[in-house]
């Protein structure tokens, strides 16, 4: 089928862009009727000759397509105006200055651009949400009177994230999953409950850092699992709070007193003379104005009440890690950020942690496919580089675009599973775990009447050992122990611990 590209695919072309692929990619069928093909995240909408424009030469005729059907896309906007003249989009907004379209595009062109064009305010003329709410999830509008629009992105011109309404997260949404926890906890003794937090804080923590390949101490450890069990009690996320969470996370000898100052990157090395590189981090000029944007889209969306929480966590927890603002500890603090955000929403229940890092260490391809859904793409548009035979990276092209206006929606999809996965197997799990764990210590006990750490020694070993205890271990830890009492605790420990 013979078609012509137009909205976003058009402009891009046109304009020898180099952007990120837009998600939608839209066209226009020579004959014949129009289909759409979606693979994944990436769709293809043939359009039949009817939504043809008037003029295909006509760029703002494009726009205006793209803005009606392909979504919103602030970084081909800003590309498109910043190679546009200016008193060309003056005219076209002064030849329908009540329109939606040439409305909205005035907005974004003050917005994106930061100035102001030779213009009239808008008088009379009823307001249009800038986003379209039954497409994406949206911010609580900011009324815009000059332009009669509702401003109802998620961020501002500096870091402004994106999430469309899929069938996925809807399902997600539906499912209710705080009040699935907050349930599964009510049928359980609070003493209990308290015991199985205390064991996912840490579990949390080592999953955390074994992400990360790395081994920490035992005071990284329990600083750790205090910084999450404080998260609730942050009263907002600052520049100052991330620099003292990096200082806290990293080993003492890398901290960080500011943002990042170097360019760093994410490479594997092939052999000595060649560096596969799989993710370029933003300029370090850039990083600070980026850093303020999440920071402040963090601060609008907390305050939007019907907002999701996991929305909002997987939106600032992913730009974070993305962003790259520290030498060190930013995969940690993105994944401490998740945390933060659902205990801020109160999607967690009050000292709960839902163990999230661990649910993405036990299936680190989905993680990493997850990460690569923007990482990919941008290596495919971020090609103006060197790399010294040292490791010394320098970016020689714009870049700060790339990171600032990023569709988070498959960041969204596979957060929710984290999520859901984790209060399905992990937390129930543990708590029927700990029974388990009780019942058989009091059932060693009736047999033989050892204090409790040697009761927790037995089990300890037996379950290390696949069900029964080692000759080396019996003789060093329990040569008081008799024959028949070996064989009556081994079993308690194989029906109760190992194969319930």
């Amino acid at each position: 089928m013979n078609k012509m590209p137009v909205g976003y695919k058009a402009i891009s072309e046109k304009l020898g862009l180099k952007n990120i692929p837009h998600y939608r990619e839209s066209y226009i069928a020579n004959h014949g009727r129009g289909k759409t093909i979606i693979d994944n995240h990436h769709e293809i909408h043939i359009y039949p000759k009817t939504y043809a424009l008037k003029n295909e030469n006509n760029l703002f005729e494009h726009l205006e397509f793209a803005l009606k059907y392909d979504g919103m896309n602030l970084e081909i906007i800003k590309a498109f105006f910043e190679k546009t003249v200016k008193n060309n989009i003056v005219e076209y907004i002064q030849n329908q200055p009540t329109g939606v379209y040439s409305r909205k595009i005035w907005f974004l062109y003050e917005f994106l651009m930061q100035d102001q064009l030779p213009l009239q305010d808008c008088r009379q003329v009823k307001y249009a949400d800038l986003l379209d709410s039954k497409k994406y999830f949206t911010c609580s509008a900011i009324k815009s009177t000059r332009h009669a629009i509702n401003n109802n992105l998620l961020g501002n011109n500096l870091f402004c994230p994106f999430v469309r309404r899929t069938e996925t997260i809807e399902k997600y949404i539906n499912l209710h999953l705080d009040n699935k926890t907050k349930a599964l906890l009510e049928k359980y003794d609070n003493r209990l409950i308290t015991r199985a937090c205390n064991y996912l804080y840490t579990k949390e923590t080592m999953s955390s850092y074994q992400i990360e390949r790395e081994q920490p101490d035992k005071n990284r450890i329990t600083r750790f699992v205090n910084l999450l069990q404080q998260a609730h009690s942050i009263e907002m996320i600052s520049k100052e709070k991330l620099i003292e969470l990096q200082n806290v996370i990293v080993d003492s000898r890398f901290i960080d007193m500011d943002y990042r100052h170097r360019q760093n990157y994410v490479g594997e090395t092939v052999n000595p003379y060649f560096q596969r590189i799989h993710y370029i981090s933003p300029k370090p000029e850039d990083v600070p104005e980026l850093m303020q944007g999440i920071l402040d889209s963090s601060s609008r969306m907390l305050s939007t009440a019907e907002l999701h929480a996991v929305i909002i966590a997987a939106a600032i927890s992913f730009g974070f890690v993305y962003i790259h603002p520290f030498e060190d500890g930013n995969g940690r603090i993105h994944r401490f950020l998740i945390h933060y955000i659902l205990s801020k929403k109160y999607f967690t229940p009050k000292d709960m942690i839902f163990p999230v890092s661990s649910v993405m260490l036990k299936n680190m391809r989905a993680y990493d496919a997850t990460l690569e859904s923007f990482s990919k793409p941008l290596l495919s548009v971020l090609t103006n580089y060197i790399l010294t035979e040292n490791g010394i990276m320098t970016v020689k092209q714009d870049s700060a675009s790339y990171y600032q206006y990023i569709d988070f929606t498959a960041m969204t999809e596979y957060l929710f599973s984290c999520i859901e996965e984790a209060i399905t197997n992990y937390i129930e799990r543990e708590i029927k775990f700990l029974i388990n764990y009780d019942n058989a210590k009091q059932s060693i006990q009736e047999v033989v009447d050892m204090p409790d750490n040697q009761i927790d020694l037995f089990i300890k070993f037996v379950m290390q050992n696949n069900g029964a205890l080692s000759t080396n271990k019996r003789d060093q830890f329990f040569s008081l122990l008799t024959d028949n009492e070996i064989k009556q605790l081994t079993a308690i420990v194989r029906e109760m611990m190992i194969n319930d």
